[in-house]
């Protein structure tokens, strides 16, 4: 007796060496395996909800049950962008409560029990709770694929949806969002920003943390929301082993280059670590920066946490004249002195 698993292992397996070029044939062997899931008891799967709890240090948690075979392969995009949404009833939102900020992350990756959730901690320690809801969204069975490019897919097409319309079941009424995502994770905060734009006229603040940009896919496509004049996008990059395609300058953003001040080897990252740093004022233990100093400034402008709505109204005021498709700026360490001049005219004296 074959367990779920073996069944399901084995219909990914035959799916891939029967699926034709013929785009009718396609459509029956698709009809074919979803029938034979639903008789091997695994139609469910098909239609993976999105379940939004909390968690006990105060923040909301919410998990795309999906995965790129079955939602993206199986069921296909458009019948998987719109999931049943389960959202857990002890969850209590305070009526003074009217923003939002979410964290998710990327390709093969996750965020629960990682570092989109410490963000979101960290910045649920800064904030008002009765003002502000955080929390951090995890779709990893999705990020779960050996190509990028379709984790991209996945994030773009379902994941986003996906994630747009928890926060709208969950938070009707509110009137700013901040989404921060890490690489590939990117194409699901811009496209979960424009379904919640076309839904909503609010106030939308979009952090790229290494936006990942597939071969021929357009960046200019990255925040950018038709008829959305309230809004900011930031996008904090290294150049690092990923080369071109997480180093681009976006036209819709406001971009920042942090590559200087990694204390380390250039990774990709760097940038989330970083970001969590500008809101604790120092990285994570486990971080390899542990101790290192917090570098955010560039000519008396601090970058990071401190351009969020989070940090302040005048902070989120400031942000929105900051110039987009800017050439990046570059932060910087600052320069070693070889000798402290005082110090030495005063052993001289």
């Amino acid at each position: 007796m074959k367990t779920r698993k073996e069944i399901l292992s084995l219909i990914i397996l035959l799916f891939g060496i029967l699926i034709p070029c013929n785009v009718m044939a396609d459509i029956e062997v698709r009809k074919k395996v979803i029938e034979f899931l639903r008789l091997s008891g695994l139609g469910e799967q098909l239609y993976a909800p999105v379940k939004v709890s909390a968690e006990q240090s105060g923040i909301i948690s919410i998990a795309d049950e999906g995965n790129f075979f079955m939602q993206y392969i199986i069921a296909e995009p458009n019948a998987s962008a719109e999931p049943n949404i389960v959202i857990d009833p002890n969850i209590k939102i305070p009526s003074s409560a009217n923003k939002m900020v979410i964290v998710t992350h990327g390709w093969i990756d996750k965020a629960g029990n990682d570092w989109p959730a410490d963000i979101a901690k960290q910045i649920n320690e800064e904030i008002d709770p009765n003002e502000w809801i955080c929390g951090y969204f995890d779709w990893r069975a999705g990020a779960a694929v050996i190509n990028p490019v379709d984790a991209a897919k996945y994030a773009r097409d379902i994941a986003g949806p996906r994630l747009a319309k928890a926060i709208l079941d969950l938070a009707p009424k509110f009137t700013h969002i901040h989404l921060i995502a890490h690489s590939a994770g990117c194409w699901a905060i811009g496209s979960a920003a424009k379904i919640i734009a076309q839904e909503r006229q609010i106030q939308i603040h979009l952090t790229f943390l290494d936006a990942y940009v597939p071969p021929k896919w357009q960046e200019s496509e990255l925040g950018h929301i038709k008829n959305q004049k309230s809004r900011w996008v930031e996008h904090y990059y290294t150049k690092d082993i990923t080369l071109g395609s997480t180093q681009k300058n976006l036209t819709e953003a406001h971009n920042v280059d942090i590559t200087n001040i990694d204390p380390g080897i250039k990774e990709h990252e760097f940038p989330y670590r970083w970001y969590y740093a500008t809101i604790a004022g120092k990285y994570r233990d486990c971080d390899w920066e542990a101790g290192d100093k917090v570098l955010t400034e560039y000519k008396g402008l601090d970058y990071g946490f401190a351009r969020s709505a989070e940090a302040g109204q005048a902070n989120w005021e400031k942000s929105l004249t900051l110039q987009k498709s800017n050439e990046a700026v570059k932060l910087k360490k600052p320069e070693k002195k070889l000798f402290d001049l005082k110090i030495f005219k005063k052993k001289q004296g």
